[in-house]
């Protein structure tokens, strides 16, 4: 069965939420809030870290996400969201899933918008459905921590 992952509002418009959904028959849906998001930029930038935002924001939630749905995978295909960027996203993810017994196949391409999680994402977006759960600061920053850059960032 095919696993796709697909993303609504970027992590980098911190006045919007982000939702990512999950979906191969199942589904799943997180969402971070824009004020979330916003303090997790704080503290990347308190650390001179601005230009790791994204990617490690966007990494952690995708592992979070997985990892709420460990039972269902084998191989995961993530929307292109950020071209060029995919295998130091997928090196974040599997860094920070690497304590789990079993990890994802992770590939990158284009879902489309016949995708179910396309839609299951553009749905919680939209405020059609609720997501399944709404992520936290502390998971994020957990997560974050997880990865040798998050180690770094002391005192956050």
């Amino acid at each position: 069965m095919k696993i796709e992952i697909d993303q609504s509002g970027k992590i980098e418009q911190t006045a919007k939420d982000t939702v990512l959904a999950i979906s191969n028959g199942d589904w799943d849906t997180i969402i971070i809030k824009a004020r979330t998001k916003r303090q997790i930029q704080e503290i990347f930038r308190r650390h001179g870290q601005n230009k790791n935002f994204v990617l490690f924001t966007f990494s952690a939630s995708l592992a979070i996400l997985i990892k709420r749905n460990s039972k269902h995978y084998k191989n995961i295909t993530i929307d292109t969201e950020y071209t060029g960027k995919g295998p130091i996203i997928k090196e974040i993810v599997l860094e920070i899933l690497s304590s789990e017994k079993q990890t994802p196949s992770i590939m990158f391409g284009r879902i489309g918008k016949k995708s179910n999680a396309h839609h299951y994402a553009h749905d919680t977006a939209s405020k059609e459905i609720k997501p399944k759960k709404t992520l936290s600061l502390e998971e994020v920053w957990t997560a974050i921590k997880k990865t040798e850059v998050g180690k770094r960032l002391k005192n956050a």
